[in-house]
């Protein structure tokens, strides 16, 4: 069990590579995860525009274009994420510079008052570009990965996020990861070769989307308002919250991956009308709280400990408990 939000990771350096054929923005993927990148644009002058767009796949070992056309004269901003797919927290590559976003696709003006426009926000990293044919991004781990590599070591993180027993993420194709990649292609119906590649991945990433279906606890809106979410969790040795969660009108969430190890969580919810207030039913605000209090923030965080929440800078609200009689899978009906 992890929590759906994690540590920012490591940007790598910038390179500059030549492409005759075509001049776009490439972000190249260099790491375990499979990312989802997104772009930020700001021009330059006395009242600069600005936009964001976003999400392109970056496969573990190839990249991807975010933007098609030369490098013009603006302020460049990206950001990534590791796609849902995968086990544990979510893995993070921003910046400081905030950008509205969605969790789908999106082509968003503006970067202000995100959460008024009833947008998602993130921060990107800036870029320092040169105005020309092509630029390339290329997100790393603290781990240095080939692309070659990583590719290896993708296909080795999801293997285990398929349930298989992989020893180590390495990138090295050893015999055991042969195996590992032959016993799962077998196990599809498809020829045992072991050769990893973008179809293998691609396959790789269905199988463990199937996976987090069976597991981990699942918040589900039932109104017609936007609802955001955060969860807590307290235990001997962890107690953290984390937010927040975007839940759709009528859509569910995954809040928590993998299987519930716990008892209890904890989950506070509240729903945004379309000014971006909180939203009223019969007068009264429309929030999903409880007794056991909990830290937050206003943007997006992660917080460990649950106690001095106010001497620490954070703002503080009681959450509700929620019992899973335990169970590996479990969903909260928000409503």
């Amino acid at each position: 069990m992890r929590f759906l939000l994690g540590l920012c990771f490591l940007l790598s350096t910038l390179i500059l590579l030549p492409s005759p054929a075509r001049a776009d923005y490439k972000l190249c993927n260099t790491t375990s995860y499979v990312l989802q990148g997104a772009v930020g644009i700001q021009g330059k002058g006395p009242t600069p525009e600005s936009h964001s767009q976003g999400w392109v796949r970056i496969l573990p070992g190839d990249c991807a274009s975010v933007l098609a056309g030369p490098i013009i004269d603006a302020n460049y901003f990206v950001f990534a994420r590791s796609i849902d797919a995968h086990q544990g927290p979510t893995k993070y590559f921003s910046g400081n510079e905030r950008f509205c976003t969605l969790p789908k696709d999106f082509l968003i003006t503006g970067r202000e008052s995100c959460a008024l426009r009833s947008y998602e926000s993130n921060d990107f990293i800036r870029v320092d570009t040169k105005a020309g044919d092509d630029w390339t991004t290329t997100f790393g781990e603290p781990r240095k990965y080939s692309l070659d590599d990583a590719r290896i070591a993708g296909a080795q993180r999801l293997l285990h996020d398929n349930g298989f027993r992989i020893a180590k993420i390495d990138g090295i194709a050893t015999k055991a990861t042969t195996r590992s990649v032959m016993a799962f292609q077998r196990a599809g119906g498809n020829e045992p070769n072991g050769v990893i590649d973008d179809a293998l991945i691609t396959t790789l990433i269905a199988g463990a989307e199937e996976e987090q279906k069976r597991a981990g606890l699942d918040l589900c809106n039932k109104t017609n308002y936007l609802v955001w979410a955060a969860i807590g969790l307290s235990g001997p040795d962890d107690e953290m919250s984390s937010g927040w969660i975007r839940i759709e009108p009528r859509q569910c969430a995954k809040a928590i991956k993998g299987r519930l190890t716990q008892s209890s969580y904890y989950v506070y919810a509240e729903a945004a009308d379309d000014k971006g207030q909180t939203a009223r039913l019969d007068g009264r605000p429309l929030v999903w709280s409880g007794r056991d209090t909990f830290c937050t923030k206003t943007t997006r965080f992660e917080i460990t400990g649950r106690d001095a929440c106010t001497a620490r800078g954070f703002d503080e609200r009681r959450f509700m408990r929620v019992a899973t009689g335990g169970k590996p899978v479990f969903a909260v009906t928000l409503k």
